[in-house]
């Protein structure tokens, strides 16, 4: 029986619990005996073994406050003396993650209910497109946006692990330039046109290779154990890679490449509810920078650098579209699932960070994500799409669209 539901619970095509079918049919599933006066602390229903999304979630919110608040009162009590490296910078991020998401959390229980877990729920797409464009608000400079080509298969070892490559290819969709804004150095020959010279152009081309390995644990591992949900353990090393060659003013171009090492990345994804999930990651980080000279095309290599600490933090919402049937009494032609994510990524490898108080230069940025998935009646293949807002050094929107195929098989489960 475990295994069955941690095959569920990570999203294999096990079937579900007898009860979870009823839910997702519309029949109204039973309230499970000894829940009492506090419904909070009762177990999700249709949903076996039993888990308790309301303490699990009252948990997690408390956790992140306390992470999040004690680190960010020592960032604001040091100041400056901080390193790059110090973790404290991490906690506030992953805290505020895990306390919002909570907070979420509680709400989107409230108003949709914690249902079983979805069949078909959202996941990275097989092959996707994405897009990201920031914009300037300064005269004269241009931002063009960015294209990524994604790919994420997936290979099923058995009901409890997976296997999924993580493949990512993007550039700038033309030269970003920069432009200094000084009035003194304005184009004289363009009157009142406000034309400043340009200080620096960029063109980039990058890519990012990865391979997340997860394994869940057996749930519940005691009896009278308090059923906050099964865990998952994660491996996930991976290589970034930029390469951007650089104009600065009439001096020439250089290229400078920057390549990030996390051969050590491990996590832990938290189902607070089998609807709703948490999940960090934490690693040591190693830069390698190499450059050339100018107009040069040999490139002086870097060696790896320890670098500050790389974290990612979590918190996923499933929300079921066409889970209900439809008014009328028709039969629906596809089944539409969505997830919300809100996300910080203790890095600023990507040039983008946020900054508050005292600490500038430490926080990376913040991510929130709409993401939806279609899959015609009878389909093996499934449509997904999505938009989203990266928060730090101002914003840029993201949208992608990608196909979903089945997931490869190993071992018969």
């Amino acid at each position: 029986m475990p295994t069955l539901v941690l095959g569920s619970v990570l999203g294999s095509p096990a079937p579900l619990h007898a009860r979870g079918r009823e839910a997702r049919s519309g029949v109204a599933a039973s309230k499970p005996a000894g829940c009492g006066r506090f419904d909070a602390l009762c177990c999700a229903p249709g949903v076996e073994p039993c888990v308790r999304p309301g303490p699990a979630r009252v948990l997690l919110l408390s956790l992140g406050a306390i992470a999040g608040a004690g680190a960010a009162g020592l960032l604001f009590a040091l100041g400056d003396r901080l390193s790059n490296g110090d973790a404290g910078t991490l906690l506030v991020g992953g805290g505020a993650v895990a306390g919002a998401g909570a907070l979420l959390g509680i709400l989107a229980a409230r108003t949709l209910g914690d249902g079983p877990t979805l069949e078909d729920r959202v996941r990275r797409e097989t092959l996707g497109l994405a897009m990201t464009g920031a914009g300037t608000r300064v005269l004269g400079e241009r931002s063009p946006p960015s294209m990524s080509l994604r790919v994420g298969p997936t290979l099923w070892l058995d009901a409890r692990s997976r296997l999924r490559l993580l493949g990512e290819v993007t550039g700038l969709l033309g030269a970003e330039r920069h432009v200094d804004p000084r009035p003194q150095l304005a184009d004289a020959g363009a009157a009142g046109s406000g034309t400043q010279p340009g200080t620096l152009a960029r063109r980039r081309l990058g890519f990012a290779l990865g391979l997340d390995f997860a394994v869940g644990l057996p749930y519940p591992v005691l009896r009278r154990s308090a059923r906050l949900g099964p865990t998952e353990l994660r491996y996930r090393p991976e290589v970034q890679y930029r390469r951007d060659w650089i104009t600065m003013g009439d001096a020439g171009t250089r290229i400078v490449e920057h390549t990030m090492l996390l051969p050590l990345l491990v996590g832990a994804r938290w189902h607070v509810s089998p609807r709703q999930r948490f999940t960090f990651y934490v690693g040591p980080r190693f830069d390698i920078i190499s450059y050339s000279s100018l107009d040069g095309r040999k490139l002086s290599r870097g060696k790896p650098n320890v670098a500050p600490i790389y974290g990612e933090a979590w918190y996923d919402i499933d929300v079921p579209l066409t889970e209900h049937p439809r008014r009328d009494g028709a039969t629906r032609r596809a089944k539409t699932t969505a997830m919300l994510s809100v996300g910080y990524v203790h890095s600023r490898f990507g040039g983008r960070g946020f900054n508050f108080g005292p600490v500038i230069g430490f926080l990376g940025p913040i991510h929130a994500e709409w993401t939806v998935r279609v899959r015609p009646v009878g389909a093996k293949a499934a449509a997904q799409f999505g938009a989203g807002v990266v928060i730090g050094n101002g914003y840029a929107v993201t949208g992608t669209v990608g196909a979903v195929l089945p997931s490869l098989r190993g071992r018969s489960r």
